[in-house]
């Protein structure tokens, strides 16, 4: 027997329900909860083609707005017999005992909480949260379910996009920290793809947060830093959200400006303040301009030795640049592989 607890099923895509839809997503979500992978809602309404197109997004709410429900596949079988809503969900883990993988998910994220939560401020909270997810969890792009929610996160240490998101928001919820699972597309590369993220309330304010991009940038022992407390312009550079998500509008909680990292002539680097990492260092400059191929190819070293006094920090160098975002990222290292020295 299942008998998973649900934190918030009344959630932001559940608030965006009404009427036969709400119905059809608290029966599905009370269900799953308890094992039950068939649900049936009779609507009052004509199921037609625009409502067909609504049930599949409220079905995306049950994903998204209830992390918990980890071993249900995200690709259910929907069947219409007259004003009659059928949805088909699929245990991904069917061959798993699902409340043995359940307890252990819970034990990890208590396991994981009481360490974030010795820490006093929500702010500090939210960068261990980063630490831990950049550290611990291998971002992977296969399609393999598994990948994509908490337990692949958390229990395997795997985990795309989607796991990445649902493990942070079953942290933060048992933080007390609110925070929604923002589901849209992304570019990768010269390809839009689809993409899953965290939007994060912080001190009367709503930010975005890529903790999968925060990992896939991980070097050197420091945490990704350019995909936290980004507003809606930073953010809509790469992210495109699919619904109306709450209005990001500071741009004050970034790596760079709380650092004194915007950056004008090559000069101002000199105004930049160098963050430890245990033994390493980072520094990152929010750029007016894009770099010249030759300021890539000759000059950053040279900045990183003189305006920024790299050898006070560290025995080697090393940077990285975010073309979409403009950043340029400056490694001081006194421990472990150059291997990711470039751009």
């Amino acid at each position: 027997m299942i008998s998973i607890p649900l934190t918030n099923q009344v959630n932001f895509y559940s608030k965006q329900l009404s009427g036969d839809f709400l119905r059809l997503y608290n029966a599905s979500v009370e269900n799953l909860a308890r094992g039950i992978l068939k649900t049936s809602v009779t609507f009052n309404s004509e199921i037609n083609e625009e409502a067909q197109s609504r049930i599949n997004s409220t079905l995306e709410g049950v994903f998204c707005g209830c992390p918990e429900l980890f071993y249900v596949n995200q690709s259910p079988a929907i069947s219409f017999s007259g004003n009659e809503c059928t949805v088909e969900f699929t245990n991904k883990y069917e061959n798993e005992n699902v409340m043995s993988l359940w307890n252990k998910l819970d034990a990890e994220i208590n396991r994981i909480v009481a360490i974030i939560r010795a820490i006093p401020k929500p702010f500090d909270q939210i960068h261990r949260l980063n630490q831990y997810l950049c550290a611990r969890v291998k971002p992977r792009t296969e399609s393999a379910q598994r990948f994509g929610d908490a337990y692949g996160a958390l229990i395997l240490k795997e985990a795309r996009c989607e796991g990445y998101a649902k493990a942070a928001k079953l942290i933060l919820n048992r933080l007390g920290i609110e925070s929604i699972i923002a589901c849209g597309n992304a570019r990768n590369g010269n390809s839009v793809v689809a993409h899953t993220w965290n939007i994060i309330a912080y001190n009367n304010n709503y930010y975005h947060f890529d903790f999968t991009w925060n990992a896939c940038n991980y070097r050197y022992g420091i945490p990704g830093q350019e995909y936290m407390f980004l507003d809606d312009e930073l953010a809509g550079k790469e992210h495109f959200k699919k619904y109306n998500y709450p209005h990001c509008s500071d741009a004050t909680k970034t790596f760079w400006a709380r650092n004194n990292g915007f950056v004008k002539y090559h000069s101002d680097l000199c105004r930049i303040k160098v963050v430890p990492f245990k033994n390493n260092y980072l520094a990152i400059a929010s750029l007016e301009t894009p770099p010249t191929d030759e300021d890539l190819e000759r000059n950053i070293h040279s900045w990183m030795r003189d305006e920024l006094a790299g050898y006070n920090y560290a025995t080697s160098l090393s940077y990285s640049y975010n073309e979409r975002l403009n950043l340029l990222l400056f490694y001081f290292i006194n421990n472990g592989s150059l291997s990711n020295v470039g751009v």
